[in-house]
């Protein structure tokens, strides 16, 4: 009896860890509330305009995230679900002044507003996910149950075993009730060509960018899971533990711009159904925590700068200086300039760029270079090559 208690115990706090809610990212604004008083109700008035300050704040850190014209696009959604619950996002806020103008109160306040549940508020109504031109995302994560081989992440179920995607469709349903977009391995297979170096379990970040780029996918989650037996807890159950270690990868860069590692125990009579239940819990724990940095990093980026990666052919150096100075000076939205390497005419730079890759493309086509042109003659969501063409 004190076994099965202990076991009960342990299982207990395994299950409070796994939905203890993570730290989240707020930021703090400055607004103003107007209400009108009538009949002298002043205290009414009071509680009015607090709460349409708290809506400007939330109003603001949508600004942050998103631009003006996404924000004009989507007033009605944007209105509807999200500035109709406002104080879900206000954490806390402090009233730091008040003046009656006529029959008009006006209050200031300062309001915490959480960034990390208005972007995943908006990523749910497809707002945030527009933003960044919904990124198609290609999930490649080997998986092994106990008594199975180890299920790589390319192989079709097959009669004899268990569910061999359950890491998969558990990402898939999660990560789709956000507004993500799916390509599935299987049904592109026809785009990808496989060679048996790519026949691996644990796939590499660039062999995994290789395969994805051949389905047109922007992102791939690459990892793998692994389910153990733990030992028994007691009436003939079986207690099973998983771990699952995956990152999202940009195809275009290369770039990680999420990682996460969890574990997560399954109990059942049958060791299989123990590992199936470990793995899916780890899953949901895994692809919860995955998909929280993900929409993070798209939030730091609609709202702020994103990098961009350039490269350039066709120019010698004095061109290449004149490139530079174009790009600090006469291109919107450019806020900082990282020259990375200039070898044999071909220049590569890295900018933190306002908006995206297709826009600053647009915009470079368009300015005066002096002696030359420059062409687009490749462009993704996060990177361009250009090169130089004499006028």
């Amino acid at each position: 009896m004190v076994r099965i208690l202990k076991c009960s115990m342990v299982f207990a706090l395994i299950f409070l860890s796994a939905f203890q809610a993570p730290a989240q990212e707020t930021k703090t604004v400055s607004a103003e509330g107007v209400a009108a008083v009538q009949q002298n109700a002043v205290d009414i008035a009071r509680d009015a305009a607090i709460e349409d300050a708290q809506k400007r704040a939330v109003e603001q850190a949508i600004g942050i995230m998103i631009d003006s014209q996404t924000q004009v696009e989507n007033y009605q959604v944007i209105s509807d679900k999200i500035l109709s619950q406002i104080k879900g996002y206000i954490n806390r806020y402090n009233v730091t002044g008040e003046t009656r103008d006529g029959a008009l109160l006006r209050v200031r306040i300062t309001a915490d507003v959480s960034l990390g549940k208005l972007s995943d508020d908006l990523s749910a109504v497809g707002v945030l996910m527009g933003q960044m031109h919904k990124p198609r995302t290609m999930i490649m994560i080997a998986e092994q149950n106990l008594g199975e081989e180890v299920n790589a992440w390319w192989l079709e179920p097959h009669g004899g075993q268990a569910d061999l995607s359950v890491v998969e469709n558990t990402f898939m349903d999660r990560f789709t009730e956000k507004g993500f977009s799916f390509i599935d391995h299987q049904t592109a297979s026809k785009e990808i060509h496989m060679t048996a170096a790519y026949r691996v379990q644990n796939l590499s970040a660039a062999q995994a960018r290789t395969l994805a780029n051949q389905a047109d996918a922007e992102v791939v989650i690459i990892g793998k899971a692994v389910a153990k037996l733990y030992g028994d807890v007691g009436g003939g159950l079986k207690s099973v533990q998983a771990d699952l270690s995956a990152k999202a990868v940009r195809t275009d860069t290369g770039q990680v711009i999420a990682a996460t590692t969890q574990h997560a125990a399954g109990v059942h009579i049958a060791e299989t159904s123990a590992g199936t239940e470990a793995l899916r819990k780890v899953s949901n724990l895994a692809a919860d925590d995955l998909m929280a940095k993900i929409l993070a990093v798209y939030s730091k980026e609609t709202g702020g700068t994103r990098p961009v990666a350039i490269t350039i052919t066709g120019l010698n150096k004095t061109q290449f200086v004149k490139f530079k100075d174009v790009l600090r000076n006469q291109v919107r939205g450019i806020k900082d300039l990282h020259e990375r390497s200039f070898s044999n005419s071909t220049a590569k730079i890295e900018v933190d760029s306002k908006t995206s890759a297709q826009a600053l493309s647009d915009e470079l086509v368009l300015k005066d270079f002096g002696t030359f042109s420059v062409e687009v003659v490749n462009s993704t969501a996060n990177t361009l090559e250009l090169k130089v063409a004499p006028k």
